[in-house]
């Protein structure tokens, strides 16, 4: 019986882990900063748009601009996503109504 409690207890502590991780990575902006990166301008591609509008050539944007961001969210991404959120719902709610509690004994 000690033996499976163990078992429990290292998978409960692993996906807490993996979820505090991906909550982190969420919050701090990561995959915010990485969208926005990806949608401005090398020097590279400003150079060669300038040099195009001195030469009269049409300017089509899709030829600037490099899209090297992919998605590689899944049914796998999307519910961990959905599971984070609500266990943030939790232990942000649990944790106000235990303060509540505290505060109505003191």
């Amino acid at each position: 019986m000690k033996k499976k409690n163990n078992i429990f207890i290292s998978i409960i502590t692993l996906l807490f882990i993996i979820f505090l991780g991906l909550f982190i990575a969420s919050k701090s902006g990561f995959y915010e900063a990485k969208v926005n990166k990806a949608s401005l301008l090398t020097s590279d591609a400003i150079e060669r748009f300038e040099k195009d509008i001195e030469d009269g050539k049409p300017i089509d944007l899709e030829k600037y601009i490099e899209n090297d961001n992919y998605d590689y969210s899944n049914a796998f991404t999307k519910a961990g996503e959905k599971i984070a959120k609500v266990t943030e719902e939790v232990f942000s709610g649990g944790i106000k109504d235990i303060w509540e509690f505290f505060k109505m004994l003191f």
